[in-house]
């Protein structure tokens, strides 16, 4: 990583080819978790849309730790509740974080693998805010942290363990989400 400067209406961030592919490749998992094993809905027919936000069919698996974390029970004590509420608000959020997530894909493929700076609109920074926010979460559970201590072990662990690239990664992103709040 080289720098990050404001320029106007945007943020122009230097990274290099592997962080842009790095970044381009966590971004397509994230979609790629959020994105529905059903039919696909033509999302520009608002009816069809609606019609199937509503269905009450919920393709997510809420077994992984990571759907359940980016969507928890809106109601712990009371699962009927929960589901009622998740039926009517859980394909907006996921068409909200698809969208978010595809304004980051954008800059980062305009980039050219990194060839460029990577071009933050300011006005995209919430998307970029979110998305950044949701891999890292999403990293986060996969790694278990809970608590400081399990960040702290994390952190401890050999270059040898596989964990200890993986939780660089989740550093890195705070990093940049860190930087881009900075220039904001």
């Amino acid at each position: 990583m080289r720098d990050f400067k404001r320029s106007g209406p945007m943020i122009l961030m230097r990274l290099t080819d592997y962080e842009t592919t790095l970044l381009e490749s966590l971004v397509e998992q994230f979609c790629g978790l959020l994105e529905a094993d059903d039919e696909q809905v033509d999302h520009a027919d608002s009816f069809a849309r609606w019609q199937a936000e509503l269905s009450g069919v919920d393709t997510l698996d809420h077994s992984d730790p990571v759907i359940y974390r980016l969507f928890p029970d809106a109601y712990a004590d009371d699962a009927e509740a929960s589901a009622e509420f998740r039926r009517l608000t859980q394909a907006r959020q996921r068409t909200d974080r698809l969208s978010q997530a595809e304004v980051v894909m954008s800059a980062l493929r305009d980039s050219e693998a990194g060839k460029h700076a990577v071009q933050v609109r300011v006005i995209e920074l919430d998307a970029w805010l979110k998305t950044l926010t949701a891999v890292r979460l999403s990293l986060a559970v996969r790694l278990g942290i809970e608590t400081t201590e399990d960040a702290e072990e994390l952190d401890a662990l050999g270059e040898d363990d596989p964990r200890s690239y993986i939780y660089r990664v989740y550093e890195w992103i705070a990093y940049l989400t860190e930087s881009l709040l900075g220039l904001d």
